[in-house]
């Protein structure tokens, strides 16, 4: 909140709000976003362990019954499914970090 943009924001007259929202918010973002998408992945993988031991059913069950059954079609499934998701969320945060950094730009 003391850094030199903020500074001048406040400076040039803007609204504290502004300068907040506008300024020290996106700055803001760019860890939460990061550490968020990294936590999904882990949860992504940790609903095997939550399904198993819960027994609830759901596509973690599915695919440590697929396990035991040794079907390979439905594993091959699930694996490239789950690194689908993973793949489309790093996706969706690179784009949020050119939205609220404006030094990133992608050509």
């Amino acid at each position: 909140m003391r850094e030199d943009y903020m500074r001048t924001a406040r400076s040039k007259g803007l609204r504290e709000w502004v300068v907040v929202g506008r300024h020290a918010l996106k700055n803001a973002l760019l860890p939460v976003i990061t550490v968020s998408g990294y936590q999904f992945g882990r949860l992504l993988g940790g609903v095997i362990i939550v399904e198993q031991i819960f027994v609830v059913p759901g596509v973690g069950k599915f695919l440590i019954d697929a396990i035991n059954h040794r079907d390979f079609p439905v594993i091959q499934g699930v694996i490239l499914m789950t690194a689908a998701v993973v793949l489309l969320l790093n996706l969706i945060i690179d784009m949020l970090y050119g939205i609220l950094d404006p030094r990133i730009r992608y050509s």
